[in-house]
């Protein structure tokens, strides 16, 4: 099933947002405009925070044959940032990251019960800008690699597709390569989308970005590394300095959010171009430090290096990419550090850089981050209802992926056919005290129905502050919250697609509620 994302004008994605479903659509009717117990819009401010205080780098590293090598020790190691040599307080090898164990996944929900910290594969069949001809021989390439795997898979792996209007999850995360190939062989590409008479493609780069943060935020629940493939060209490249000042701006904070998005959920993207063409890489300082990848030229490749992946281009054998990037994903280090110069200054880009003690070994990691936090007066409409929540929950809830930040079950209440029971995991919510002893949190929730086709029926939103009694709340899995909330379910409805946001860290949860089949619904269900 798919679900369809509007055109969105890229330079409002995350300043206005006005194009999305919640800020155009309107609800039911009779259903007011959400509101919170103050009788304001249920919408807060967006900015961009990233916590100093510690930094996380994966890092695979080769040798001058471009074989892994698994066997190093920290010392082995010298990270820099800023060009100021860091102190590494943890290193992690290879070994530590747990595979998959010897036994059958089939969804998101049993990854994250039989194998919560495991690597994954992520692959994304473009076809926005990717000829007819090279979607052919994309597909050729990835059945190819499958065939030479062994039934069951190294790697849990997820296949989706994304084109001008939406993205598709073929498969949700499996290790049984006949279900992913079978997915494969049942999905029909679509021809690929071509704008006339423009200076650069917008709706080519909107639906690239907009597929980029829902992977991001659907698959932050999972705390295993995640090599997302993405076999096409992204949008064309493009020259940013043609545009206007507003546009510029919006441009840069879409850029940020995005590779910060990806570096939070532990995602670096490999892009495989079955065309064979791309731009030349971003130009280094004579020390190897790049000032910031977007600074010149776009590129949908320079996304992959930025996040520490690759990006593969000028080869025939993208069988043979994709082992790669999925190798890669499972041989990694993970070092550690906080950074020794406080971030004082109006810099939005850490370079970053990985040096081997032994200079035959070459170190491959995300080439930075972004640190500045984004001023509402920089953009005066940041503030209004249409903002980064708005988006994130129009996203979540249109979309097929299972988003498991925030463990839910849901519930139809006895003789109530449009009451529903959501059951959270406390450990997942943030939790502030409050008088009497009482913690409180606040969560957005939105439920839309869907019917067989996938169009929306109904739609409802709400904010949320729940509380729990004296004491800090035990772990996810022996304490709950409760709440319950009401979405019209009369025919034609078939599904209830229901998503629980956390306002204070921006996690999200989402269930898939199928009317008239099943009473109980986890973050798995599909």
């Amino acid at each position: 099933m798919r679900k369809c994302f509007p055109i969105i004008d890229i330079f409002l994605l995350l300043v206005a947002l006005s194009s999305l479903g919640y800020c155009q659509q309107p609800g039911p009717p009779g259903q007011p405009t959400p509101k919170d117990k103050n009788n304001n819009l249920s919408a807060g401010s967006y900015d961009l925070k990233v916590n100093a205080q510690e930094v996380v780098l994966d890092v695979v590293v080769t040798n001058s044959k471009g074989e892994i090598v698994t066997n190093l020790k920290k010392d082995d190691f010298q990270v820099y940032e800023d060009k100021i040599r860091q102190v590494l307080r943890a290193m992690e090898s290879p070994a530590a990251h747990a595979a998959a164990p010897n036994q059958p996944i089939h969804s998101t929900a049993e990854l994250d019960r039989v194998a919560p910290n495991a690597p994954v594969t992520v692959i994304v069949l473009d076809e926005i800008n990717t000829r007819f001809e090279d979607e052919a021989f994309a597909r050729y390439s990835l059945k190819k690699f499958l065939e030479t795997q062994g039934s069951t898979l190294q790697q849990p792996t997820l296949l989706g597709a994304v084109d001008m209007h939406h993205f598709t999850l073929l498969h949700d995360y499996t290790t049984s390569r006949r279900e992913i190939l079978d997915s494969l062989e049942h999905h029909l590409a679509v021809y690929p989308w071509h704008m006339e008479g423009t200076t650069w493609h917008a709706q080519q780069f909107n639906a690239s970005f907009a597929a980029l943060l829902e992977i991001a935020k659907a698959t932050a629940g999972h705390t295993g590394h995640k090599s997302l493939l993405w076999v096409g060209r992204g949008f064309p490249p493009f020259d940013p300095s043609t545009l206007a000042p507003e546009q510029y701006e919006g441009l840069k904070q879409v850029i940020e959010a995005c590779t910060n998005a990806l570096r939070d959920a532990r995602v670096a993207l490999y892009t495989l171009d079955p065309a064979g063409m791309s731009m030349e890489p971003p130009t280094q300082d004579l020390d190897g430090f790049i000032d910031d990848p977007f600074a010149g030229m776009l590129d949908f490749n320079l996304m992959a290096t930025a996040t520490g992946g690759h990006a593969f281009y000028g080869r025939n054998d993208v069988d043979k990419l994709i082992a790669t990037s999925s190798r890669d994903g499972a041989n990694f280090y993970t070092l550690t550090y906080r950074p020794e110069v406080p971030i004082t200054d109006t810099r939005a880009f850490r370079g970053i850089r990985v040096v081997m003690k032994n200079p035959d070994l070459t170190a491959e990691t995300r080439e930075g981050y972004y640190a500045r936090q984004l001023p509402a007066s920089a953009t005066p409409v940041i503030n209004k209802h249409a903002d980064r929540q708005v988006f994130d929950l129009a996203l979540a809830a249109q979309s097929m992926l299972v988003y498991d930040a925030v463990h839910m079950n849901v519930q139809h209440v006895a003789d109530q056919p449009d009451e529903f029971k959501v059951t959270l995991n406390s450990g997942d919510l943030v939790w502030q005290e409050s008088g009497g002893k009482k913690l409180i949190g606040k969560i957005t929730v939105a439920a839309e129905t869907f019917d067989k086709k996938g169009t929306v029926l109904n739609r409802a939103v709400k904010v949320s502050t729940l509380q729990v009694g004296e004491g800090t709340p035990n772990t996810p899995d022996s304490a709950t919250v409760v709440l319950f909330t009401n979405i019209p379910t009369k025919a034609p409805a078939t599904r209830v697609r229901f998503v629980v946001r956390v306002d204070a860290n921006q996690k999200i949860g989402t269930v898939n509620f199928l009317l008239g089949d099943k009473n109980v619904a986890g973050n798995g269900t599909n």
